[in-house]
């Protein structure tokens, strides 16, 4: 072996192969086993709940992304949106939520489960974009995985608000 004459036998990594097909193996093993965490994600998403709760210790998770039931119902009825099983949500979810759902678990030794979303009311408003996903913790508890939807993710009533009160602010203060 030529890594044998560079280095000495402690400072190689501890994985033997003994030939090539052994080391092709098992780099495969090792996509396959993150293909299948990600399928995993997947059927939780698009498969019905069960009451099954996240095995997920709310003290390692981050603090301003779990929500209790009744403000999700309260953000959901002041934006026109409504919590739905994830697996009722005719979209498809971006690689990115699927990846960062992978990473989340990871981080925080877990598996989530029973998700909803926050889904318009009308299917007019529904936009193209991906709803906001939680999923289910203890204590009718929610955790927000996907946070960069809600920044984007206003309902059509604030955007008309704010555009209301930008243009009155605009007339006010031009006149002076």
């Amino acid at each position: 072996m030529r890594l044998a004459k560079f280095y000495r036998e402690g400072e190689l990594s501890s994985i033997r192969m003994s030939n090539e097909v052994e080391a092709v193996n098992e780099v495969k093993g090792l996509f396959f086993i993150e293909q299948l965490i990600e399928e995993g994600i997947l059927l939780e998403l698009k498969g019905s709940n069960k009451n099954r709760l996240s095995t997920a210790d709310e003290v390692r998770l981050d603090f301003d992304l779990i929500y209790s039931k009744k403000e999700l119902l309260k953000k959901a009825h002041f934006s026109g949106k409504k919590l739905v099983d994830s697996a009722k949500v005719n979209t498809e979810f971006s690689i990115e939520t699927i990846l960062s759902i992978k990473n989340e678990q990871r981080h925080v030794s877990a598996i989530f489960r029973n998700f909803v979303v926050l889904q318009p009311r009308f299917a007019c408003f529904n936009r193209s974009k991906e709803p906001m996903l939680f999923a289910s913790l203890r204590n009718d508890n929610y955790y927000l995985l996907n946070p960069e939807m809600s920044q984007n993710n206003r309902s059509l009533l604030t955007s008309f608000k704010n555009w209301i009160k930008n243009k009155i602010s605009f007339k006010t203060s031009s006149r002076s």
